[in-house]
């Protein structure tokens, strides 16, 4: 009675074999298909036709924005990079000043030093 439902399997295996012929699925979109591709389809190419005019539309409206945006942070590296050596000039002049002066001066140097020292100590003790 069930002979037409159930396939005999000769080999013991769980899984169909060669020998066990599976449905074939709809072959309608593979190249040479007789059979037209289901409205589903058509609609979905649309669909995807449609984002991808939308992204192209959208990267060409960014990108004037993007060009700007490149140029302005360009400009600002420019800018911090003139102004780090400027910085590094300054720093080097007032430290080269310094030891000018403690050459010139070392007694009045040490002087300095230690009245600066105590003043700093004094503003410590007072937070406390």
């Amino acid at each position: 009675m069930n002979e037409n439902k159930h396939l005999e399997n000769s080999t013991g295996v769980p899984w169909p074999t060669s020998d066990q012929r599976m449905p074939v699925p709809d072959t309608s979109m593979l190249p040479g298909s007789e059979q037209s591709p289901p409205a589903a389809v058509g609609m979905l190419k649309n669909a995807v036709h449609g984002a991808h005019q939308t992204i192209d539309r959208l990267a060409v409206g960014a990108e004037p924005a993007v060009r700007r945006l490149g140029d302005g942070v360009a400009a600002a590296a420019d800018a911090l990079n003139i102004k780090t050596g400027q910085l590094r000039e300054t720093r080097d002049a007032w430290a080269e000043s310094a030891r000018t002066t403690v050459r010139n001066h070392p007694l009045a140097s040490m002087a300095a030093a230690l009245a600066l020292g105590l003043v700093m100590a004094r503003l410590a003790r007072g937070r406390r």
